[in-house]
């Protein structure tokens, strides 16, 4: 009798049918680890749900729990999907979609700027690139201000945040390099004025796509892929992201100078030297970085045609520099942090080592030194010029002032991406090592492991609850202008920019008033013909009562607010002349600054 498992056809429909078996097992593990992905999104945006289906309660209150069941039916999936189709793995299908997963991680991280960024310009920072975006976009390079005319009798106290007093009477002048803010004049007086807060989050979607670009030249798409992924979701990226400040801009500028530098031909090393101006202009200590890419410049034919063009394109970018700080600060080496020899010190080399090493593991797992074995396992491009590059970000701030928070690391940001190719070259090595069914299940969980990592950090170090708590300066602001007297003068400290800015209303920084000499302060403005007011945020009434609560009565700030404001920080504005009038049994009932929902 004929064997029926030795027929060819009956071992070709034996064959079909463990191939259609596999593929409904796939299928299914697709479906639920879609499902676990909604039931994910549901959790997150609505907060759970409880439901009876025949007589059974299904119910999710914790992301935790169907975001592991997710990853282990996609994780199955994509093992099983390599293991039955060798020839068709995910592994060389991440070669070929590499760049559309790159494109996807820019979308999200400027998503997730401009979604959860900052659309106030409060504080120092905000405060002093946003203004001086304005000044820029009316054509003035300093601020003429009337108030600041009471200088030689009130001195530093009558400039805010982010501006110091200039060369002339009634003159503040920036203290913040130009480059930022002459991007947001031009975005403003393209788009408006709420477009100089779109320039940090789009910047920040370029860096993602340029990481991406710059890896794939230097290591391979797919490491390109995984270095643009983390450094999308990297916390002090995302964080930064979010802040109308340098650290992404110059960032972003450098990695452009670096995809030019890669390319061949004379209009690529003008266009780097170009693009390397932008970053100096906006970060001007870290001109040294040029030295670097005039080496992976200089590297192709015609060298010292290309290395000219580059350095004519880096040139004006230095001149304007020298040119600026000479107008604002008498110097063309004094910059508006002040003089070059109190900004340095070599006390400042060991705890910055310590901090800025702490922060960036702390914040991105262990996994980041795999960047330094990366000439071990790896075959990558100009990896000598990257670490030189990572050196000199490094070097520039180990002598510079010492800081005590995490958000410091943003002062690496530049070095952070090319940290990010070098690790994802490391860990593409392994990935090649194991077998081809197990490395797109390796991948996938890589890329999606390490980046929720990421935004969980993120989201414990209160990173997306920045822009509401940054709304109170506008809101804040608006109001003072809506409800206070045009003769008003407010006595601040972190809304001495904000108050000018939104209210119109000139203000007075405490800080720089000695103890002994607030009440004469307050007798100038109101020779003056102004009304004077306090307004502190609730972290700042201590520091505001120790400082003055023995020298002046105002400074025991024993009296109901005119203005409140209820937020992730509270605010609130005292009137000077209530003071009597409250010792005298009047009642002060304060006025409530509407919060937007």
């Amino acid at each position: 009798m004929e064997n029926v498992a030795t027929h060819p056809h009956d071992a070709a429909g034996a064959w079909r049918a463990r191939y259609t078996r596999w593929r409904k097992v796939e299928a299914a593990l697709i479906a639920l680890a879609v499902i676990s992905c909604a039931v994910v999104i549901w959790d997150l945006t609505v907060g759970g749900f409880s439901w009876r289906v025949l007589g059974i309660r299904v119910s999710s209150w914790e992301t935790y729990k169907p975001f592991r069941n997710g990853v282990v039916f996609a994780v199955a999936a994509f093992w099983l999907h390599d293991w039955r189709s060798g020839h068709a793995a995910s592994w060389y299908a991440l070669e070929r979609w590499s760049g559309s997963i790159a494109v996807i991680a820019a979308l999200a991280s400027a998503t997730i700027a401009i979604e959860y960024g900052i659309r106030a310009a409060g504080g120092s920072d905000a405060f002093g690139y946003v203004s001086q975006a304005r000044l820029w976009a009316s054509g003035h390079v300093v601020w003429r201000d009337p108030f600041a005319a009471l200088a030689p009798t009130l001195g530093r106290a009558v400039v805010p945040l982010g501006y110091d007093l200039g060369p002339t009477p009634g003159v503040m002048i920036p203290t913040y390099p130009a480059g930022l803010p002459i991007a947001m004049a031009i975005a403003s007086r393209l788009a408006g004025d709420d477009a100089v807060y779109f320039v940090v989050p789009l910047l920040a979607g370029l860096s993602v796509w340029l990481t991406y670009l710059i890896g794939a030249r230097l290591a391979g798409r797919r490491t390109a892929m995984i270095a643009a992924v983390l450094c999308a979701f990297s916390p002090i990226f995302v964080f930064q992201s979010l802040e109308p400040m340098s650290d992404v801009p110059a960032t972003g500028w450098w990695l452009l100078a670096w995809l030019f530098a890669l390319g061949s031909g004379s209009l690529t090393a003008l266009a780097a030297g170009l693009a390397a101006a932008a970053a100096i202009l906006t970060r001007p200590n870290l001109v040294v970085l040029a030295a670097v890419l005039l080496v992976v410049v200089g590297a192709r034919r015609p060298r010292l045609g290309r290395a000219s063009l580059f350095i004519c394109g880096l040139a004006p970018a230095c001149a304007a520099v020298a040119v600026l700080n000479v107008v604002w600060y008498g110097s063309p080496l004094r910059s508006g942090y002040g003089p070059v020899s109190t900004l340095y010190e070599w006390r400042n080399v060991t705890p910055n080592l310590r901090n800025y090493a702490g922060w960036l593991l702390d914040l991105h797992t262990p996994i980041v030194l795999l960047a330094f074995a990366a000439p071990l396992a790896a075959r990558i491009r100009h990896a000598a010029a990257m670490y030189a590059f990572i050196f000199l970000v490094v070097l520039s701030y180990l002598f510079y002032a010492v800081f005590d928070n995490w958000t410091f690391l943003r002062f690496l940001l530049p070095a952070i991406p090319l940290l990010f190719i070098l690790t994802s070259a490391v860990l593409v090595s392994g990935l090649e090592r194991l077998p081809l069914s197990a490395r797109g299940a390796a991948s996938f969980l890589v890329c999606l492991l390490l980046p929720c990592w990421y935004l969980v950090k993120a989201d414990r170090l209160n990173v997306f609850d920045i822009g509401r708590a940054e709304d109170r300066y506008a809101a804040v602001g608006e109001f003072i202008g809506h409800r206070l007297a045009p003769n008003a003068v407010v006595l601040t400290l972190i809304h001495s920019g904000s108050v000018r800015l939104y209210s119109g209303r000139p203000t007075l920084r405490w800080d720089y008033i000695e103890p002994e000499r607030l009440d004469s302060a307050m007798d100038v403005v109101r020779a003056r013909g102004y009304a004077p007011y306090v307004l502190l945020e609730h972290w700042e009434e201590r520091e505001f009562r120790e400082r003055f609560g023995r020298t002046s009565p105002i400074g025991k700030v024993d009296w109901p607010p005119a203005i409140e404001y209820y937020g992730l920080s509270n605010v609130r504005v005292y009137s000077v002349d209530d003071r009597s009038r409250h010792l005298a049994g009047a009642r002060i009932i304060p006025m409530v600054v509407p919060v937007a929902p």
